[in-house]
């Protein structure tokens, strides 16, 4: 699992490092309004996509013995929703540049009406990458699609200067992902049904869970989109792009490549459970002081990579990376609770995540615009993490103690890095140009990251050096440089 998720992780720097270098070279060529217009467009699009959407992939990974039935069956459910999604995007065109007040949207969503057939085309072989443990495969399928995207997206901007260099830029991916599925995976999908009864049997919970997913993921697009108009949603989704960077974005790679690993470990509890416990806590060691480094530097972040026209996302990025760090620690169990085969636990906390987000977002969003929007994701992630993690840790059979001692040296650490970094930032004064400001920020930077270092590394000397990451990490430290050490040869 270590392996695949080093691959996962790189794929994931990777795909998200030229995703953010196109945002950030975007946000100085484009207005707010532009990204807004388009986060609109696929808010719709998503609703659509996520009526149709089983998830049939998580279902071929959970069921070990999945054979060629399975496969083609998933393929064609997946293209058949694809065609019925495609078509009513067609007809909703009109009505949501209504609902939204936005009569360009109307032709943006048109554009943009063949994603989901497109999506259910796909390849479904490519499930096997995961299954299989073929994660440098998939790496390069992640990576060569984000590539071409960027290569498409980047010269229309500098040519058209508004939101049609975005639209156009979505469809190169999706159409580079339909080419690719096929180019790098030999299996041919045929249409089939006959496995149909198997997968619904799993894939119902998960698409229950997907309805109410959505909710979640989208509800800015829609909640902010009507009520403060398109400005603000491109501030905000702008915002939780970059406030999420250093925590869900590396988050998610860990979880995609230990799914099959948790699979295989399913039916022994005890294993599951200390597998659990190592990913866990080197999400902690990770995630804690990278979302702290970003609420910290969020202000300097924001001038630096987005410029004078961005600079009201500056309090929205600090409260996003709050939100962002609640939200990645319940991500890993969601995985958890599908190997274990009980889909139906995830369902259950997106529909209370949903249930609490919603009419806390209406209210918040419409007395402090997206600022508002934003401590509405904090309050809801920060009520629903206990929920989660009771329920998590009574299917593992698993004590409270065991995950703080896994978790309390990052936290402590982390602690003693944010005084370092406050102070670097009280005793030196900004400079004035941008070229200065960059290698400021990069000093700020470095200090964390000694600071938390050294502090955590003391910590685990100090407990005698457990189990955990820190054990991992500099075990695999270790090898690298006994490894690059020996003389070849």
């Amino acid at each position: 699992m270590a392996k695949g998720a080093a691959w996962m992780i790189m794929a994931r720097f990777c795909d998200r490092g030229i995703g953010m270098l196109s945002t950030i070279v975007l946000a100085r060529l484009l207005a707010p309004t532009d990204f807004g217009l388009v986060s609109m467009a696929v808010s719709i699009i998503a609703m659509l996509e996520v009526l149709g959407q089983f998830n049939f992939d998580v279902a071929l990974i959970q069921k070990v013995d999945a054979d060629r039935r399975h496969y083609d069956t998933a393929w064609t459910f997946n293209v058949g929703i694809g065609v019925i999604s495609s078509l009513a995007l067609l007809a909703v065109a009109h009505p949501a540049s209504l609902f939204f007040r936005e009569p360009r949207l109307r032709t943006i969503v048109m554009l943009l009406a063949f994603f989901p057939l497109m999506e259910g085309l796909q390849n479904i072989g490519m499930v096997e990458f995961r299954k299989r443990f073929q994660f440098g495969k998939e790496f390069a399928f992640l990576f060569s699609r984000r590539v071409i995207t960027f290569l498409v997206v980047l010269p229309l901007a500098i040519v058209l200067k508004n939101y049609w260099a975005l639209v156009i830029g979505v469809v190169s991916g999706r159409v580079a992902g339909l080419a690719l599925s096929y180019i790098m995976q030999p299996y041919r999908p045929a249409f089939s049904l006959e496995a149909r009864h198997e997968l619904f049997h799993f894939s119902k919970w998960v698409y229950v869970n997907n309805l109410t997913q959505f909710l979640v993921q989208r509800a800015p697009d829609i909640v902010i989109g009507r009520i403060a108009g398109p400005r603000a949603l491109g501030l905000f989704n702008v915002s939780h792009e970059i406030a999420y960077l250093p925590t869900n974005e590396l988050v998610a790679p860990i979880n995609r490549a230990i799914f099959p690993g948790y699979a295989q470990k399913s039916k022994d509890l005890a294993t599951l459970r200390q597998g659990f416990l190592d990913v866990i806590s080197m999400i902690g060691l990770i995630m804690v002081p990278a979302a702290a480094g970003m609420f910290l530097t969020a202000d300097l972040l924001v001038e630096i990579l987005l410029g004078p026209k961005w600079l009201d996302a500056q309090p929205i990025v600090r409260l996003m990376a709050i939100a962002g760090l609640l939200f990645t620690f319940q991500t890993n169990p969601t995985y958890v609770h599908f190997a274990l085969g009980k889909p139906r636990n995830v369902t259950f906390l997106t529909f209370i995540y949903a249930l609490s987000l919603l009419p806390i977002m209406i209210v918040a969003t419409r007395v402090g615009g997206p600022l508002g929007a934003a401590w509405a994701y904090v309050a809801t992630a920060a009520a629903v993490l206990p929920v989660s993690y009771w329920i998590l840790l009574r299917e593992l059979e698993l004590g409270f103690r065991p995950l703080l001692a896994r978790l309390w040296r990052p936290l402590v650490a982390t602690a003693v890095m944010a005084v370092a970094v406050r102070s670097v930032l009280l005793q030196l004064q900004m400079p004035a140009t941008q070229a200065p400001r960059v290698g400021f920020l990069l000093l700020i930077v470095l200090a964390g990251v000694v600071a938390y270092g050294l502090v955590l590394v003391g910590l685990w000397r100090l407990s005698a050096g457990p189990a955990g990451a820190e054990r991992l990490v500099l075990e695999f430290a270790r090898q690298k440089l006994t490894a690059w050490s020996t003389p070849r040869g």
